[in-house]
């Protein structure tokens, strides 16, 4: 049990790797591995691995966005991108399951409108609590999650040995 949970988390620390390199970038484009990450597994076993690795892939996530003078204050965005990986993997566990079937269409879907719905509410969440993020990718990181989505399920279901549990 405990090797399993260290698996999962050397899982998130290369998502949370892969993340912060260029060399999957297209014309500026970067996916976001943590979405698909955290996607994999609320699909897989359900909404409390959905929510606890959403929420410590989001804050892996936050620790990357490091600190900003506000004044003469300085702050720290933790708990943008913990909030929403952490309801989505939640949500997607909870109530999407049912639907969810292993074929590359419904893998692509999945992953565009969980990475499209995702990177809006973390945009929405950075734009309240802090200023605008221009630079924040929305629709070109969803749609190239989508592209790559299914090769990457597949990958780490041959990794983690995971068959897809009924709901």
């Amino acid at each position: 049990m405990i090797l399993e949970y260290v698996v999962i988390a050397a899982g998130i620390f290369i998502s949370h790797f892969l993340n912060g390199t260029n060399t999957l970038e297209i014309w500026g484009n970067k996916p976001d591995f943590m979405v698909l990450f955290v996607l994999f597994f609320a699909l897989r076993k359900g909404a409390l691995a959905g929510l606890w690795i959403g929420f410590f892939g989001g804050l892996l996530s936050d620790s990357g966005l490091g600190g900003e003078i506000v004044g003469n204050v300085m702050t720290y965005k933790i708990g943008l991108h913990s909030l929403t990986f952490c309801l989505m993997g939640y949500l997607i566990g909870k109530f999407a399951r049912s639907a969810y079937h292993e074929n590359y269409l419904s893998i692509t879907l999945y992953s565009l409108v969980i990475t499209l719905v995702t990177r809006v509410a973390t945009y929405f969440l950075f734009s309240l609590f802090f200023h605008e993020n221009l630079s924040y990718s929305i629709f070109s990181t969803s749609i190239y999650n989508a592209i790559i989505a299914p090769l990457f399920f597949y990958l780490l279901g041959k990794l983690y040995r995971l068959e897809q549990v009924e709901a």
